[in-house]
């Protein structure tokens, strides 16, 4: 780079020249080191000081390539979009980080699913990136909390970071648990649009005036089963597949014109306010250790 005054050179020994004013300009970090004396022994290429750094050639050309007017390089894997915020935490690049994070999101990237949840949430809890390790200890919901379903995601966590997403798992599954329950009160609004349905008949179990259909009962109870005890919480994503399953069992069982009526109403806005409702309830207040 033209009329660079120093050199950057990565862990895999690749130089990158550039411009210590542009450094300085976005890093305190950086602007600490070259206010500093350079040693009289320091190295040098052709003339230009240089600076040795942990990180990689990748990692430094898209931090690089976020500091000049160029079109930024955001990695497209996970370990390598954490390397590079956390080089941008090292450097402490606010702004840069804050982009870097803009970005990510609106390519969709690091959305990790099934156990590489798991590995992700352990990599930001290495790097202590507090963001995405909140963002991926939500993506591991719904799946098993096993050694047998970690694998080798087990090897990237930390004592601490393991316990803190076992407590976080469990507050959320206590969440949950109190917001089904709240769900199966009589008096719950959620479900009141569904109030008239005939029941199964005969009537095996007294039916209260007001009270939701058995089915919706008996869909909520399973699903608050499912959480009692469980190593999982539910994935909330399923919740239509499970609803539109225990209507059209209950409409083909009892021929209710009276339920099929209301889910041709209302359905679709009642599982979108049943999920938000949960979502809400999932999304818990919790500090992890490498916040205090």
């Amino acid at each position: 780079m033209s009329n660079a005054d120093v050199i950057l050179r990565s862990i895999d020994r690749v130089n990158f020249r550039v411009h210590k004013s542009v450094l300085a300009t976005s890093s305190p970090f950086f602007d600490d080191m070259f206010t500093l004396r350079e040693p009289t022994n320091a190295e040098t290429i052709d003339g230009l000081p240089v600076v040795d750094l942990s990180e990689d050639a990748e990692t430094l050309d898209s931090l690089m390539s976020m500091l000049y007017p160029v079109p930024p390089e955001i990695p497209k894997t996970n370990d390598n979009i954490l390397a590079l915020l956390a080089a941008s935490q090292k450097f402490e690049m606010d702004s840069v980080q804050s982009s870097i994070r803009a970005q990510v999101k609106h390519k969709g990237l690091l959305s990790p699913k099934g156990a590489e949840a798991f590995r992700v949430y352990a990599l930001a809890c290495q790097k202590k990136l507090i963001p995405e390790m909140k963002t991926a200890a939500y993506l591991t919901m719904g799946h098993p909390f096993t050694f047998e379903y970690l694998g080798e995601a087990l090897r990237s966590f930390e004592g601490w970071a393991l316990r803190d997403l076992a407590s976080f798992r469990q507050l959320c599954t206590d969440s949950l648990v109190s917001c089904f329950k709240g769900f199966l009160d009589q008096g719950n609004g959620v479900l009141g649009v569904w109030v008239g349905c005939p029941g199964p008949l005969p009537v095996v179990r007294p039916k209260n005036e007001g009270s939701p259909p058995i089915w919706l009962q008996d869909l909520f109870s399973g699903l608050l089963a499912q959480l009692y005890g469980s190593t999982y919480t539910l994935d909330l994503s399923h919740f239509h597949k499970e609803y539109s399953k225990a209507l059209n069992d209950h409409i083909s069982k009892r021929d209710c014109h009276v339920c099929a009526r209301v889910h041709a109403l209302n359905g679709e806005e009642f599982c979108l306010e049943i999920r938000d409702t949960l979502t809400q309830a999932q999304n818990i207040q919790y500090s992890f250790s490498c916040e205090c």
